[in-house]
């Protein structure tokens, strides 16, 4: 199956959706800076700040675990509709809107809080400076994460896509290997994250 693919172009293109929403949001709307501000410390900033003290590998297993989070989920959320019994069954119309769904609430999540509200609220309180550090270190390990996230992230709606003919269950076999390659890529962005901050 071809992973470059409708699905993932269309969770591309969700993400940016998401990435300028959240820009949008917090330079237009002084009023929500606060809650962002509080919500990334305490989401991002304090866990990184709590685990570095013990040390490189806790903070790569941390920053590893966080960005795999939807990664994760992106292959378990089709498992759950695959294996629950559901009453009534779900058949093919239903089963393909709660996939598609998935990919595009996933996908505008990741870009309106990992992207778009991060670094727009960098700007608002580091400036132009702080913009530019943040992009600048993250110019190695950022694609890596965003494209591997994004690939998973896609994974719900490729398999909507095929879901007349092909078993959920057979189509996530098949797509193990993807999950395992994204895996260990997220693992060498962390690894690249947390070495090259030091």
């Amino acid at each position: 199956m071809r992973y470059l693919d409708r699905a993932f172009a269309l969770a591309v293109a969700t993400f940016l959706l998401g990435s300028l929403a959240g820009a949008f949001l917090v330079l237009t709307v002084p009023l929500i800076r606060g809650p962002l501000v509080w919500l990334l410390q305490t989401r991002m900033v304090a866990p990184i700040g709590t685990v570095s003290r013990f040390g490189d590998a806790a903070l790569i297993l941390l920053v590893f675990v966080n960005n795999s989070i939807p990664a994760t989920l992106s292959f378990v959320y089709p498992l759950m509709i695959a294996k629950i019994h559901w009453t009534p069954p779900l058949n093919t119309r239903k089963k393909r809107a709660l996939l598609t769904s998935f990919t595009w609430l996933c996908a505008f999540l990741v870009g309106l809080f990992g992207f778009g509200v991060a670094l727009a609220i960098s700007w608002v309180v580091g400036g132009d400076s702080l913009l530019f550090n943040l992009l600048t270190g993250a110019r190695v390990h950022g694609p890596l994460e965003l494209f591997s996230v994004l690939f998973c992230v896609s994974e719900p709606m490729r398999l909507a896509e095929h879901c007349d003919g092909i078993e959920l269950m057979t189509g996530l076999r098949r797509d193990l290997g993807l999950f395992s390659f994204c895996l260990l890529i997220l693992l060498l962005s962390a690894t690249i994250e947390v070495l090259t901050s030091v």
